[in-house]
Formats: structure tokens, C-alpha cells, sequence
């Protein structure tokens, strides 16, 4: 027994309460044996995680004996087994008895003669354990094997994982993807944890394999170490492929780092080979992808391949569309130009086709040209649209919850998620899911640069041929958070109908904050960047003073009628004292200070409190949230008050609440302050942002593009000139795909041969470069596949405007006059 843990053994009489989706029951007892035998014959109520109990049923149930305020004595077990026969006599007895059928005493003393007294735990952990014992058919060994995993199996797995290490809710995620099989295959091969079990990484994996004695040069671990650095570096850059040196270096690190051993080059490069063989990893020429992303990048040039040979869109003559366009001015009011008029044309004349531009050039105007000449031209009532998304002949979708909700707010129509519209949940497994055929006519997909590869994956599948699909975005804002850069690759490819939006359009002629972001994607700033001006500012401060910066610029906003829905603080880094965990601690206080009749709870070194403004870190699409939406703590309830005896936050999301137990809030986290990949999809009426020296690896001009771009009335910078002079000249280099070369090889585009190199550097997106050696390598690998899309093989509204009777305010008057 551990330090600390105290032993029970009882009889199971009755099963109070039990939670399926993490085996946790509360259990009544009658006592056998306790180490003080101050329970002796008395019941006693028991609390864990268990797998499997039987009524009626002995067990040793190992941890501590608390006395909980309102229920008062209980037994909360960390492990548990079920009492099992260890002498000859008592396993003969044990295994011929009637929970076993078909056993009778010879075969029983057969089976221990034949496996000794640990006869229980061999047969459980080795499905080939009973083949050699004389007279047992392969029938009654399977029965026999069946019923030990029903009587004792579970318990022993669940006892075993806690003795490797793992804690109640790992050990629910192992044993749910390998159930009895869990031992074995774990001795086999302790390194498929990784890729088969979500929280299990390289270091954990290592550390139960050394337990186990695998040597430090066998060649799974090696494997492993291999396929996480391509996983890690993959997650990490963005990249949907690493090349092959790069990944045997990396891998080199981390098993040389884990066990401090070293490893040899024949030695990588066998477990390459092997992986390559397995398809644990794909190889392209010298590069290495995992298959999900491998598949994924394929399956994406497929689709839009057999989508051109197969489409089934409606085709409309040249003067009918004219004459749409023409009523789309008349009802909306909106005098298009001709280089709008010429995108509303090939929008609707294209299957698939691709609008990019930056603030300010009228994408939404154009969304919503395109809807109004789509209803005329197919001849169906916008005023009819349904609630439902999915119900409509325009589907709307987006990235994120909040991209989907402003786009609703701009177009009046139903819009929703990529992962909701394509029924993705959070019971979807990446190697397993596959979307059903959506349903409608016209599918728009704004926000385009926030998709990456998975997600288009998974959308492509889901469109049938007589869809036509509008695809929206900024080529220049930040590219996903997982691998890929769809969108510029789909650009560059040259493949699509792409229409580039330039113009600044009259709204926003006067907004500096719109010149400026335009400036910077040409990678310089304005001559006038540090001086005042009516919509934005800078201020000049170190990084230590930013949160005292911060404060006064909040106390003065506040003055004027903002308040933590309106304005939104934007940081690249998490640590500093001008990061985002340092400035929401600070702007929590500023913004929601504590009262003595508001509830808050701790959760490690965070405070949440009733009214404060959280972020939701995870996607949860059975409930409608997802990863980067912005709610508000509605209330607290502590343990005393809840059914479940712990502690409940209740989250309100636009039209959702969601009620959070104590064990869940590492889905949450304050939002006044987030990062600028998490605010992309979002406006602000007030935009404050801090840019130091020490966010110097973060510097680059698309963070700082994305950030400036979400300001719609005022922004205010603040920080080091230098700061945000290195991240507008600072480009990161481009993420490495296959996706963009795979379209061109698909669909024989090639570049243009008599550019000069002044055309090259002035309108590089403009004109794609000469395939490389990767894509023609592959170009056998499309040809070869199936014209069905390939599995995945891997387990891996309108508001009150919030500046009403603002006019005139700019952002120095959120500042006192010290400043």
C-alpha cells in the first residue's frame, strides 16, 4: 500500500449514484475487514472511480476514510480490487464454481497445474494464456477468459493503470480505447498511448516504458520519438510537413533528453523506415507528415477536382444576370462599381470561387450582393429564411462562434459554425468522422484564413456537386491555429476564380485605423503613426508600465460609458507583465472588483467571479460553444447548494448558458485581455494594444495586422515605437504545405516563365512559382487515388451601437491629462 492509504475490504450491498461518462459512484459497504476494525460489521459509504462493481461481491478498496460535513463518514477510494482466491485449493474452488460455466473441477485444477497460482492474472492480461491446457475447447476458454474480465478484469486494469501512474480520468480514456485488451497491449507496446490516447505525451509514455524495462534503443520508442517531433512540430509551426532531417534531429532531442542515452543515425533512420511502413508516418520525397494531415491535404485537391468535373450549379445567361444585378441596386440601394458588379458576376457563375481583401474594401457588402442576386436569380424569399442554418437554401458558416454571430448580424440570415453545420461534436473522433452531405444551394464561408487543414477537410467532403460555394476572407490576417494555410494556398494556386478587393470604399475613407492596417500590409508605417489622431493614439511605455498604462487608460474609459463588453485588451503573450495573464489579473479588478455580496471561486491561480468576462477554451458543439467564444459569469453555486456536491458556474454565451462544475473550468479562462489569434473572427468599438521588447518572437506583421484590424471606432497602442516598427518590416516564413503544389500539379497550372524579378517581389501572391520537386513527386500518389474522398487513417441581430451619443470621443479622452 502507498503512504497514507488505508485498506477496506467489504461486500457491495447497494449502488446510490453512478456517472456514466466517468464511471464515479457513490457505494454502500457492508465491512469485512479494516485495518482498526473500528468498522468491523458496520456499513459505510464509499466514494471513487470505479469501472465495474457487482452487488453481492467481496472487495479490497484501498485510500482514505474523510468525514464529509452533510453526509458525514465515507471511504474515498483511490483503487480497488476484487477478493480473489490466491491458494491452489482456492483457485480450483474459485475457477469450477457456478460463475463459470462449462468449468468443472478437473479442468480447473488443469488450468492452475498449467498456470500456477497468478492463473487469474495470466488469463486476464493474455488472450493465448489458456491454448495449451489439455481438454479446454477454444469455446469454453473464451467464456472462461469473458467472465474473469466481467468478475475481476476491470478492477485489476483500473488497479494496474493507478499503480503505472495514471489518475481516474486518464485511466477512463485507456481503458475506453482499449477496454479488455487495455494490459496487454500496453506491455506490447506502451508508446501507441500517444497517438491512441488524448493527454498522454512523449515524457509519461517513456517513463511507463522504462517501468516496464523496454530498452532505451528498442525500436518502438525510437518510432515514437520520431513520429511526436513530426506531431509537435507540426501542432507548433503550423506545417503539414516536416522535412526529414529536421524531424530526425528533433527526434534525436527528445529521446536523448528523456533517458540520456544516446542514439545512433542507423538507428533513426530504421525507425523512419518503419514508421514509413506502418503509415504511423507518410513520406513525401525528404519530408514526413502524419497521415491525418497527409490524407487531409489529398483529399482537399480530390474533392475540388471531382467538384469542377462533376458540378451541377445552375447556369444563368449573361444579360439574366445583368438584369439581377440591376434589382440588387434597386432594392439595396447600393450603386456597385464595376469591379464589384464583375465579382457579383463570376461569384455566380463559378462552382467554387474566392473573395480576399482588407478592411474597409467591402466584403460584407459583396456577401451580401451575392445573397440577394442569388434569391433573385433562383427565385426563393429571403424573408422566409428559417432560424435554422441548415434548413436554408444560403448557408452561412465560420471558423468560430463569434465570426458566425457577426455575420449573421451583417447579412440578417441564420449563420453557424463549419464544425456545427458539418455535425461535428465533441463525441467526433479526427480518424472517424466524416460529414454528411450538406443541404441548400448556396454555401458562404467567412473568415476564411482561420480554417485550417482538418477543418477544410472535413467541409469539403460535406458539399455536394450542386453547391456553389463563396469563400471569404483576408489572406494577409494570421493563418490558423492548427497546420496549413488553406486559404493563401488556395489563392496562390491560381486554381479558383480569385477576386482581390482593394478599393476603400467611402465608410471607410475616414478611418485612419483602416489606412493604417493597409500600410502595414505593404510593411511599412505611416509618418504619422506616433501622433494623435481622431480614432487612434500611441502611447509610449516600457513594459513594466503597461499595467499602470493600462489602469488609467480603463478608469477613463469606463468615465465614458465603456465597460468590459465594448472594449478589448489584445496581447501576444501569455507571461510578462504586459502579457495577458498579468493585465486580465489587473483589468478583472478594474472591471469587476470584488463586493462582499458577489460570489467568486478560486481554481488554481485563478479567481472567477460572478460578472466577469470568460473565453472558452475548448469547442463543445452539442451545446454551442466553441473554442474562442466570449461569455459572462452569470452566477456561483458552492457545494452545499448543488446536487452534485461541487462547485457550479453558470456561463451565459449570447442565447446559450452552460453550467460548468469545478472539474470542467480549465475550459475557461478571463477575457479581458486575449490573445490576437483568439480575438481574429471578432470587433471592438475600443482596441487597446500593448507591444514590448519581450514579446520580440511574436513581433511580426501579421499579428500585428490581425490586431489593428479588429479596432472599429478607436484604437489605442501603447508600448515601444521600435516594437512595432520590427513587427511590420518582421515576416514569419511562410507555413510548409503540399496543398498548394498538389492543386497546381491536379489542375496543370503553371507559372509564368517570363516574370522578372521586380513582378516576383511586387506581386509575389499574384503569380504563383514554378512547382516544386515535392509536387511533382506526388503527382503519382493523386493520380493513383480513388475518386471517393480517402479515410483518415489517423488516431490522432442587430445591436444598439455601443457608441451611442460618443460623438467626438477619441481615444485620448480615456486618458487623464498626466499623460
Amino acid at each position: 500500500m502507498s503512504q497514507g492509504e488505508e485498506l477496506v475490504v467489504g461486500v457491495v450491498e447497494a449502488i446510490f449514484f453512478e456517472n456514466p461518462s466517468n464511471f464515479y459512484k457513490v457505494v454502500r459497504i457492508s465491512v469485512d475487514q479494516d485495518e482498526t476494525d473500528l468498522l468491523l460489521d458496520e456499513e459505510l459509504v464509499i466514494t471513487g472511480m470505479f469501472a465495474s462493481l457487482h452487488l453481492d461481491t467481496e472487495y479490497q478498496f484501498f485510500g482514505k476514510l474523510t468525514n464529509h460535513p452533510k453526509y458525514g463518514e465515507q471511504f474515498a477510494v483511490t483503487r480497488y480490487q476484487q477478493k480473489a482466491p490466491t491458494s491452489y485449493e482456492g483457485l480450483v474452488d474459485y475457477l469450477s464454481s457456478s460463475r463459470f460455466k462449462g468449468i468443472g473441477k478437473v479442468l480447473a485444477e488443469r488450468i492452475v497445474d498449467e498456470l500456477g497460482q497468478d492463473a487469474i492474472d495470466t488469463i486476464i492480461s493474455d488472450s493465448n494464456a489458456l491454448k495449451d491446457v489439455t481438454g479446454l475447447s477454444k469455446a469454453k476458454a473464451e467464456n472462461l477468459r469473458e467472465g474473469l474480465l466481467r468478475h475481476q478484469g476491470t478492477e485489476r486494469i483500473f488497479m494496474q493503470l493507478s499503480e503505472w501512474g495514471f489518475g481516474p480520468a486518464l485511466s477512463d480514456k485507456i481503458y475506453r480505447a482499449y477496454e479488455s485488451e487495455t494490459i496487454t497491449l500496453i506491455k506490447e507496446n506502451p508508446y501507441k498511448l500517444i497517438e491512441d490516447v488524448d493527454g498522454i505525451g512523449f515524457s509519461k509514455a517513456d517513463q511507463l516504458a522504462e517501468q516496464l524495462d523496454f530498452d532505451a534503443e528498442d525500436i518502438n520508442r525510437i518510432v515514437s520519438g520520431i513520429y511526436v517531433s513530426v506531431l509537435e512540430l507540426s501542432n507548433s509551426d503550423g506545417d503539414t510537413y516536416v522535412p526529414e532531417e529536421v524531424a530526425k534531429k528533433n527526434g534525436r532531442k527528445l529521446l536523448e533528453s528523456s533517458r540520456r542515452y544516446l542514439i545512433s543515425d542507423e538507428l533513426l533512420e530504421r525507425a523512419v523506415e518503419l514508421a514509413v511502413q506502418n503509415e504511423q508516418l507518410m513520406r513525401l520525397v525528404d519530408n514526413l507528415m502524419i497521415p491525418s494531415l497527409y490524407y487531409a491535404e489529398l483529399n482537399i485537391v480530390k474533392k475540388i477536382d471531382n467538384y469542377y468535373q462533376y458540378e451541377q450549379i445552375e447556369r444563368f445567361e449573361e444579360d439574366e444576370i445583368d438584369e439581377a444585378i440591376e434589382e440588387v441596386v434597386k432594392i439595396s440601394g447600393i450603386n456597385y462599381d464595376e469591379s464589384q458588379r464583375q465579382a457579383l458576376k463570376t461569384s455566380i457563375q463559378s462552382p467554387i470561387s474566392v473573395i480576399t481583401g482588407g478592411p474597409g474594401t467591402g466584403k460584407t457588402t459583396l456577401i451580401k450582393g451575392i445573397i440577394l442576386l442569388h434569391s433573385i436569380l433562383h427565385d426563393y424569399d429571403l424573408e422566409q429564411a428559417t432560424k435554422k442554418v441548415d434548413e436554408n437554401p444560403v448557408l452561412l458558416a465560420a471558423p468560430t462562434g463569434r465570426a458566425a454571430k457577426r455575420m449573421q448580424e451583417t447579412t440578417g440570415l441564420p449563420a453557424s459554425t463549419i464544425h456545427r453545420l458539418i455535425g461535428f461534436n465533441r463525441d467526433s473522433q479526427v480518424d472517424e468522422f466524416y460529414a454528411a452531405e450538406l443541404e441548400g444551394s448556396l454555401l458562404i464561408v467567412d473568415e476564411m484564413s482561420m480554417v485550417d487543414t482538418w477543418l477544410m477537410n472535413w467541409l469539403v467532403q460535406a458539399i455536394p456537386y450542386h453547391l456553389q460555394v463563396v469563400l471569404v476572407g483576408d489572406k494577409d490576417q494570421l493563418p490558423s491555429v492548427g497546420p496549413g494555410k488553406v486559404f493563401s494556398d488556395l489563392i496562390e494556386s491560381d486554381v479558383l476564380p480569385v477576386l482581390r478587393l482593394e478599393k476603400i470604399y467611402r465608410q471607410a475613407q475616414n478611418s485612419t485605423i483602416i489606412d493604417l492596417a493597409h500600410k502595414i500590409r505593404q510593411g511599412i508605417l505611416p509618418d504619422d503613426f506616433l501622433m494623435k489622431q481622431h480614432d487612434r493614439s500611441f502611447i509610449q511605455a516600457p513594459a513594466q508600465q503597461i499595467g499602470h498604462v493600462v489602469q488609467q487608460i480603463i478608469v477613463a474609459a469606463k468615465k465614458k460609458g465603456f465597460d468590459a463588453t465594448n472594449l478589448q485588451v489584445l496581447a501576444p503573450m501569455y507571461k510578462g507583465p504586459a502579457g495577458i495573464n498579468a493585465l486580465n489579473t489587473l483589468l478583472q479588478e478594474l472591471l469587476n472588483p470584488p463586493k462582499p455580496r458577489k460570489r467568486e471561486i478560486n481554481h488554481f491561480d485563478s479567481v472567477f467571479r460572478v460578472g466577469d468576462k470568460v473565453l472558452q477554451l475548448v469547442n463543445n458543439s452539442e451545446d454551442g460553444v466553441y473554442n474562442g467564444d466570449i461569455g459572462r459569469i452569470e452566477s456561483i453555486h458552492f457545494k452545499k447548494e448543488t446536487a452534485s456536491k461541487v462547485e457550479e458556474i453558470t456561463v451565459s454565451f449570447d442565447n446559450v448558458e452552460l453550467v460548468y462544475k469545478k472539474s470542467d473550468l480549465d475550459q475557461l479562462t478571463l477575457a479581458y485581455c486575449t490573445s490576437i489569434h483568439k480575438a481574429q473572427g471578432s470587433e471592438y468599438p475600443l482596441v487597446i494594444l500593448p507591444l514590448v521588447d519581450m514579446f520580440s518572437r511574436l513581433l511580426q506583421k501579421d499579428i500585428l495586422y490581425t490586431a489593428i484590424t479588429r479596432a472599429q471606432s478607436s484604437l489605442i497602442m501603447l508600448g515601444n515605437p521600435d516594437s512595432f516598427y520590427k513587427a511590420v518590416t518582421s515576416e514569419k516564413e511562410p507555413r510548409k504545405t503540399f496543398l498548394r503544389d498538389l492543386l497546381m500539379v491536379q489542375f496543370d497550372k503553371e507559372a509564368s516563365e517570363d516574370e522578372d524579378d521586380e513582378a516576383e517581389e511586387q506581386t509575389k501572391e499574384e503569380e504563383p512559382s514554378q512547382q516544386t520537386p515535392e509536387a511533382e513527386a506526388i503527382q503519382m500518389e493523386l493520380e493513383e487515388q480513388i475518386e471517393e474522398p480517402l479515410e483518415l487513417r489517423e488516431a490522432t441581430i442587430n445591436q444598439i451601437d455601443p457608441m451611442i451619443n460618443m460623438d467626438g470621443v477619441t481615444p485620448y479622452d480615456f486618458m487623464s491629462s498626466t499623460n
